[in-house]
């Protein structure tokens, strides 16, 4: 084991993403045109491959992003594995087991989300 200096960064991100052959191990989308960001766990330091930056910022998010997450009293802030898990498992359920009842946000008669009304600025 051995630290990156900060200008072997580069070469090292795109020589991860070379070898995922520029695939996101996350959403599995191609990272064509980028070449990723270097994901590393922000409690060892150890590097963990090349993701895309939506993932990237996603994980990031999901572990530290969020002022409710942050709080060192909540669950993620200890184990934000078995809350990703627990969110999957929830979605999961409620793919499989729907409600019968619509959020007012959306449309029933066309399938989609209703399109937002702006208010005017006043000037």
């Amino acid at each position: 084991m051995r630290q990156l200096k900060t200008t072997e960064v580069a070469a090292y991100r795109r020589n991860l993403a070379n070898k995922q052959r520029y695939f996101c191990p996350i959403c599995k989308d191609t990272m064509a045109g980028e070449t990723g960001a270097l994901d590393h766990c922000h409690e060892t330091g150890l590097v963990r491959a090349a993701l895309c930056k939506t993932c990237n910022v996603a994980e990031g998010k999901v572990k530290w992003g969020s002022k409710y997450m942050a709080k060192k009293s909540h669950p993620v802030w200890t184990n934000y594995i078995e809350w990703l898990r627990s969110l999957a498992d929830y979605l999961e359920y409620h793919r499989d087991n729907p409600s019968s009842m619509f959020h007012p946000s959306w449309d029933v008669k066309k399938g989609k989300p209703k399109v937002k009304k702006r208010r005017k600025k006043k000037l």
